[in-house]
């Protein structure tokens, strides 16, 4: 598997997160996709890195794309001759709280037969869902659904959530090979954008409880880790308080001697 990591967080940050990763994760192959200044990125000593230029990256929250993030993981894995079955994509808020994490990610999506997998992936069409009604009638999106589309019906819109997305990796490529560089939010533009390439997306919570402590709002705190790891939770989103990482970081490698 690989796993891409989206930050902006200063180096001493980004690089404490892949040790940690790296520790916790296995056979897992991590790369850092870095979305903050390219000053700072200079400074990350990890070096499984790319910096990410786009600007539909650094938009309002209601157009960020995360295609350019995920086609820099697809040329980064080439260019390290790597063969994944499988692409998982999180944010510097999502925490694995496991060492098997990785493995039951595999397991899930293998169960579930579907191409992808995402928090809340559905169909959205003619829900009171808010950017189903943003996009609805957006000639960009629109237009690029009608000419990829297999289906008789061009105009269906998905949704997820943009942290955590996994998918198999030859739906991955073929989801790189378009053009999706728009001003399109991605939790609209790449559920959609798989299902009308003919692929199958799929709400993790159909099939796993992996994602229970995985939501929008509120953020976890420090205090709730210890009740987190109690319950054999898998991971958490989000959390957003970087001066506590090292003291996470800490809970979950000395976990099971606790216990």
């Amino acid at each position: 598997m690989v796993h891409s990591i989206l930050t902006h967080h200063p180096a001493e940050v980004a690089d404490a997160m892949l040790h940690f990763l790296n520790a916790l994760g296995g056979e897992t192959k991590f790369c850092l996709a870095y979305g903050g200044t390219r000053e700072e990125f200079d400074k990350i000593l990890y070096p499984e890195k790319f910096f990410l230029e786009s600007p539909n990256l650094r938009g309002s929250i209601e157009e960020q794309n995360f295609s350019c993030w995920l086609k820099a993981t697809v040329e980064w894995a080439r260019q390290k001759d790597l063969d994944p079955k499988v692409a998982h994509f999180t944010e510097n808020d999502h925490i694995p709280l496991r060492g098997d994490y990785w493995v039951k990610l595999e397991e899930v999506l293998s169960r579930s037969g579907k191409d992808f997998l995402g928090k809340w992936c559905m169909d959205r069409t003619n829900t009171n869902e808010a950017f189903y009604h943003q996009y609805r009638e957006d000639p960009v999106l629109l237009k690029l659904l009608e000419a990829i589309s297999i289906h008789q019906n061009k105009t269906t819109i998905w949704g997820a959530l943009a942290d955590g997305m996994l998918f198999r990796w030859e739906a991955l490529e073929a989801l790189c090979r378009v053009e999706l560089e728009i001003p399109c939010f991605t939790e609209i533009l790449i559920p959609s954008s798989l299902h009308h390439l003919g692929f199958s997306p799929g709400d993790f919570d159909s099939y796993s409880k992996i994602f229970a402590w995985v939501r929008h709002r509120p953020e976890f705190l420090l205090s709730d880790v210890p009740f987190l790891l109690s319950q054999g939770a898998a991971c958490c989103h989000p959390f957003k308080s970087i001066e506590d990482l090292p003291e996470i970081y800490r809970l979950v490698h000395e976990w099971p001697r606790v216990l």
